[in-house]
């Protein structure tokens, strides 16, 4: 199950790293830091390619997500069955064990 994990985990990495290493050489040491963006202009700023691009793998990392969820949860009703007819077979040994002796 470690392994489904680890291209997923190397993709998000390379992202990250992606978008960082673009954001670190836009920058200039000398300069005054800029003031932060009002929502209204934040709202009417255009989105980048990269900002596209991690929404699309956020929306496919999810999807994987909920499906890996979804095979949990019917391989723990699997696992309650299965442990629940093997008690119900104990059970019924052991009442034919106890027939047989007596």
């Amino acid at each position: 199950m470690n392994s489904k994990f680890r291209p997923i985990a190397a993709a998000i990495l390379a992202v990250t790293l992606a978008v960082s290493y673009a954001g670190a050489s836009d920058r200039d040491p000398g300069a005054k830091p800029k003031k932060h963006a009002t929502a209204a202009a934040a709202a009417k700023k255009p989105t980048c390619d990269a900002c596209d691009q991690i929404d699309a793998l956020k929306t496919q990392f999810q999807g994987q997500i909920d499906a890996l969820k979804q095979d949990l949860a019917a391989k723990d009703a699997a696992l309650a069955a299965a442990q629940k007819a093997a008690a119900d077979a104990q059970a019924s040994a052991d009442k034919a064990n106890a027939a047989i002796s007596a």
